[in-house]
């Protein structure tokens, strides 16, 4: 409810108030009274009082003025009655037009979501942005392992903090080896089994065609893979991953194999892309990028039982030796084993369209070449095929020579 009258007192005395009281006076609204210690001799000592009535009034009496919200979005009013919902929300689009050039635009600000559906590449590492998700935090002193001694820049309130520097060179030299792998057509598989970071994982193994693991490590999958996966099928695929498809002759004769001297092959049926049997036994992959190695040690072991190369978040308290190529970094923090997994994902992305590049290029090439030599053939039939019109054409003018001298020389004989 808005009062009708309102008296505002001056503390301290100013020198603005005979400007407002001459301004507000002409407009027939503010008595001649003002606040105590003003400068104005014609003023009283007294409060300042405004008659809103008289206010309004006059606001009504004098020309209407332009204004910024739109005059299609404006409604009149029914006094005593409350407004639709439809007068609402036009009143409500009203005020948001007007307000909508008011206040400051946010940029550069962190958006989670990011790090997991678009991830940096990895020549996009900077060192504010692992800083900003807190790559550098590591362990309290007292649980640090001293083979970590490389990495530690320094202590702050009992908290070893990791170096900017390392990180950054670590995570490119682990890029750069997932790019390869992933460039020459390797298996990669990615395995996070805390709580938080599934999502993350299966988004960088759907980018790099991968394989995850999210949940827990199987003992034996690497060791004894025959026994665990040796059941799975197996399909073959070429360089851009693919699925090679089988031929018809190819696959009546497999079907010939599979029935035997005594069985009608038609009763076997057989898939429509190459596959190995099942004896062949399971795939050992060639790189594992592990973002928790203190819950996985023994799926470290068995890929260092078998040479396998292993990626690895180290904290201040893990072992560095446990993997082949340490990251050092905070594995604790989401933000962390997001931003790293992400780029490592991104490596892989890259080099797998580096590979299907270079397939496409040499496709290009070997058709090139084809093309080349069936013009080269095609000239070197089309020129055979003219000297020999051109021999045929010379042994038919010198038989016709011939037959005329035959001619000649009876004539001359007779």
């Amino acid at each position: 409810m808005i009062p009708r009258r309102v008296i505002a007192r001056s503390l301290q005395p100013s020198k603005l108030i005979p400007q407002f009281s001459q301004c507000l006076r002409q407009h027939r609204s503010v008595s001649t009274e003002s606040s105590p210690g003003s400068s104005n001799p014609a003023a009283q000592n007294g409060p300042l009082i405004v008659d809103f009535e008289e206010q309004v009034k006059l606001a009504a009496s004098e020309p209407s003025r332009p204004s910024i919200i739109p005059q299609t979005q404006m409604r009149t009013q029914t006094p005593g009655r409350p407004l639709t919902k439809l007068e609402e929300y036009q009143r409500l689009k009203a005020s948001k037009h007007a307000s909508d050039q008011i206040g400051g635009i946010l940029e550069d600000h962190y958006k989670p979501h990011e790090l997991i559906t678009n991830p940096p590449s990895p020549r996009d590492i900077t060192l504010e942005l692992l800083l900003a998700s807190g790559a550098h935090l590591g362990h309290a002193t007292a649980l640090w392992n001293p083979g970590n001694q490389r990495f530690i820049f320094g202590i702050r309130q009992g908290i070893h903090l990791i170096s900017l520097d390392v990180i950054a060179a670590h995570l490119r030299r682990a890029a750069k080896v997932v790019h390869g792998v992933s460039k020459n057509g390797g298996i990669i598989i990615f395995v996070g089994t805390r709580d938080g970071q599934e999502r993350a994982v299966v988004e960088a193994a759907k980018r790099a065609k991968g394989y995850h693991v999210t949940e827990r490590w199987v003992p034996g999958t690497i060791t004894n893979k025959d026994q665990l996966l040796g059941d799975q099928k197996l399909r073959v695929l070429d360089n851009l991953d693919q699925e090679i498809p089988l031929t018809e002759e190819q696959k009546l004769s497999l079907k010939r194999k599979l029935a035997g001297k005594q069985r009608d092959p038609d009763r076997f049926q057989v898939e429509d892309t190459v596959q190995l049997p099942f004896g062949y036994g399971a795939i050992r992959p060639d790189l594992v990028v592990c973002l928790n190695p203190l819950e996985n040690k023994t799926m470290l072991q068995e890929c260092a039982q078998y040479r396998i190369p292993t990626i690895g978040i180290i904290d201040t308290d893990v072992d560095p030796t446990c993997v082949t190529y340490p990251i050092p970094a905070n594995d604790d923090s989401l933000r962390c084993v997001q931003l790293i997994v992400g780029i490592l994902g991104r490596a892989g992305q890259e080099g797998m369209l580096a590979r299907y590049e270079e397939e496409t290029d040499r496709a290009e090439q070997i058709k090139r070449e084809q093309k080349r030599l069936e013009e080269a053939e095609r000239i070197l039939e089309e020129a055979t095929t003219t000297a020999q019109i051109h021999k045929d054409a010379e042994q038919a003018a010198s038989e016709s020579r011939q037959r005329e001298l035959e001619r000649e020389s009876l004539i001359s004989n007779k």
